[in-house]
């Protein structure tokens, strides 16, 4: 309402106005109900939607749990067999190195029959390197004269 103080300007005219509503003993009219009915509809749809959103969000977080435990179980399997694998290897090592140590070597030598070699078996072979000669570019006469003399001979 207008008061008259000190205000330059009533400002009370910008406000929104309240809607005029029907009073609980009259009538509703008929896009009063159509109003009501669509209201409920639509809050109706809109509280379906939200629930299917929050169940979606639900499952998808109990799948990847799921999943995150399915991975978990697979990767401690591996890692068990992994462990496996490293302990066979260290047992097949050290039986391999058991087995072709000197001693084990020289034993099966004996079994098998051979002997210890003697100072007297052992003969050094003295090696001359040979140097390859350089060819002299001879021409197609010189070649073939050598090669007949080579077949002559």
């Amino acid at each position: 309402m207008a008061s008259y103080g000190s205000e330059a300007y009533d400002l009370s005219m910008y406000e929104p106005k309240a809607r005029l509503r029907a009073l609980p003993g009259k009538k509703a009219t008929k896009a009063d109900k159509r109003r009501a009915r669509l209201q409920k509809l639509l809050n109706t749809l809109a509280t379906v939607l939200v629930s299917s959103v929050v169940l979606v969000v639900i499952a998808t977080m109990i799948s990847s749990q799921v999943r995150l435990t399915e991975m978990n179980s697979a990767i401690s399997q591996a890692e068990t067999a992994y462990n496996e694998a490293v302990g066979e290897t260290k047992r097949l090592e050290s039986e391999l190195a058991a087995q072709t140590s000197a001693q084990s070597v020289e034993e099966y030598a004996q079994s098998a029959g051979f002997r210890q070699v003697e100072s007297g078996q052992i003969d050094y072979i003295t090696v001359t390197p040979i140097t390859p000669k350089a060819e002299e570019d001879t021409g197609l006469w010189a070649t073939i004269i050598g090669a007949l003399k080579a077949w002559l001979q």
